[in-house]
């Protein structure tokens, strides 16, 4: 269901307003301390439970995302899609990043991007606040308002989004603001598994002479898949007494086992690698070391992969939301009513944003759009029958003076082109 809040949301294409009154969870944005005292908050605790069909749908979308090889980002998106409606927080986050990137299709990025964070703020969820006030900072689907962003990302961090509070802590840090807040949001965020906010915290700590702090720090941020924090540590236990000096004893498996971690991050770095089983690796002193088969949990986790979802759970999810199943997306009121009116299973589509040449047959009925260069003119948007042939294109390329194209004609071309779904047919 579209919520009544997205009415009045900034969208920028519009011109929106910019008013605080009108944006997602404002009301609650008077609560934001106005001075600068912090008190550490954890995100998971306000998390709502998840439905495991739901978390079904999140977990086989994420397996598409993270696995190894050509990866087709609107089947993720479908997925991602469906489950964020059903209130599925982390979905809802992702499917955010891949519309706002590009990497997904959506019939209007921006709107969609705004709509998903403004439901994660009407949740009560703390990213959602974070995720607003990144967009009112850029200026995408919002019209840009720095101050305003700021109390929303404020207002993720006192309410336990680590993101945030490593943003503030950023801000905060220089030794004329406020560092001592700074180094709290940097702890609090390194407890909830922020790599960087560990990695700034340690080097801080270090610079304090906090030592025994900065090795914990240092240790939190390994888990968290930080590579530099396990260089540090590798070269601590090698007894350096200079730039990596820990005060820690010379223990050269030790450094051993960060070394290798280190290279596991590097070599695992765009998939987002952790070290979640670090104390059973590599232990602080004064604990034992346990053996070690080289290996790591987050590549066992990894190697599991996840059962596909089934149609027939696809297509009730998303039949109880109004959402296309083969998108996620809304359907438009006619094929809601359909929908409703069939008693039968939806039959998935190809995705929005597949692509087809001149040629080729058709795949899905709907309309398409062609890609055409620069300076060309054409009627680039055609409604075409699933199986019907796609046709070249006619166009004419405007001369460098436009009064020879009004005495003279203009000049008509045909090509090849590439044409790309943009919507569904809507039958009646």
């Amino acid at each position: 269901m579209r919520l009544i809040i997205l009415i009045c949301l900034a969208i920028a294409s519009l011109s929106a307003c910019s008013k605080e009154s009108d944006l997602p969870g404002s009301p609650d944005l008077a609560g934001v301390r106005a001075n600068l005292a912090f008190t550490c908050a954890h995100e998971a605790d306000r998390l709502p439970a998840i439905d495991p069909d739901v978390d079904e749908l999140f977990r086989y979308g994420r397996y598409l995302q993270t696995r190894d090889g050509p990866k087709d980002f609107d089947e993720v998106a479908r997925y991602y899609r469906i489950a964020a409606a059903h209130g599925h927080y982390k979905a809802n986050h992702n499917v955010q990043q891949l519309v706002s990137q590009g990497m997904a299709s959506s019939p209007n990025a921006a709107h969609e991007a705004v709509e998903w964070a403004s439901r994660l703020v009407n949740q009560g969820i703390p990213m959602g606040y974070y995720d607003i006030g990144y967009y009112l900072n850029s200026g995408y689907g919002l019209k840009q308002n720095k101050e305003l962003a700021l109390k929303y990302i404020r207002k993720a961090a006192d309410l336990g989004n680590a993101d945030a509070q490593y943003y503030v802590a950023k801000l905060l840090a220089p030794h004329d603001k406020a560092p001592d807040i700074a180094r709290q949001m940097r702890r609090c965020a390194a407890d909830q598994g922020h790599g960087m906010a560990a990695y700034e915290l340690a080097i801080n700590l270090k610079n304090r002479e906090d030592l025994p702090g900065a090795v914990l720090a240092y240790q939190k941020g390994v888990a968290a898949g930080v590579s530099g924090t396990a260089m540090n540590l590798e070269h601590a236990f090698l007894g350096d007494k200079q730039y990596y000096f820990l005060d820690l004893p010379k223990d050269p498996e030790r450094s051993r086992r960060y070394r290798l971690i280190g290279k596991f991050l590097d070599d695992n770095e765009l998939a987002n690698p952790k070290v979640p089983d670090i104390d059973k690796i590599v232990p602080l002193p004064p604990a034992k070391l346990p053996p070690w088969d080289g290996k790591f949990e987050w590549e066992r986790q990894r190697a599991q992969v996840p059962p596909k979802p089934s149609d027939e759970l696809i297509n009730r999810l998303a039949k109880e939301k109004s959402l296309d199943p083969a998108t996620g997306l809304p359907l438009s009121p006619d094929a809601q009513l359909s929908q409703r009116a069939s008693p039968a299973d939806v039959v998935a589509r190809v995705p929005l944003g597949t692509v087809a040449r001149t040629g080729t047959c058709c795949p899905e009925s709907g309309v398409w759009c062609a890609r055409l260069r620069p300076g060309l003119r054409a009627d680039t948007t055609r409604t075409f029958e699933k199986g019907e042939v796609l046709p070249m294109l006619d166009y004419y390329e405007p001369r460098s003076l436009a009064l020879f194209d009004r005495v003279i004609g203009k000049q008509r071309l045909t090509t090849e082109v590439m044409w790309k779904l943009v919507a569904y047919e809507v039958k009646a």
